[in-house]
């Protein structure tokens, strides 16, 4: 649940797997998202952050810190029937970004 990237899963590993290389841990991940098992998200930071929970819900990305957070998925789907007729939506990913309240008051 804690939106990992790469580096972050590479850097968890690394310790206990002395052999593991920086590309394993980034090669697997991208086979597990191209493969449906996580969910990238593009958090237009550096690097990508991973997502394991693969049932609707949206996130919350602070500004500061760079934590992403899980948050109750958002229903539009009223607001898309304009699109009837000219575009099928496969996914739709809600991102919200601000600032924690303890990143804020810092």
């Amino acid at each position: 649940t804690d939106h990992p990237t790469a580096k972050m899963v590479y850097d968890s590993i690394r310790a206990s797997v002395k052999s593991l290389s920086f590309a394993t841990v980034y090669n697997s991940l991208e086979f597990l998202y191209n493969n449906g098992f996580i969910k990238k998200l593009d958090s237009f930071a550096e690097s990508a952050h991973y997502d394991a929970v693969l049932e609707k819900h949206s996130h919350l990305i602070c500004r500061n810190c760079g934590i992403v957070m899980d948050f109750p998925a958002i229903d539009i789907s009223d607001k898309l029937t304009s699109l009837a007729g000219t575009f099928e939506p496969e996914e739709i990913a809600i991102t919200i970004r601000g600032f924690r309240k303890s990143c804020r008051e810092h």
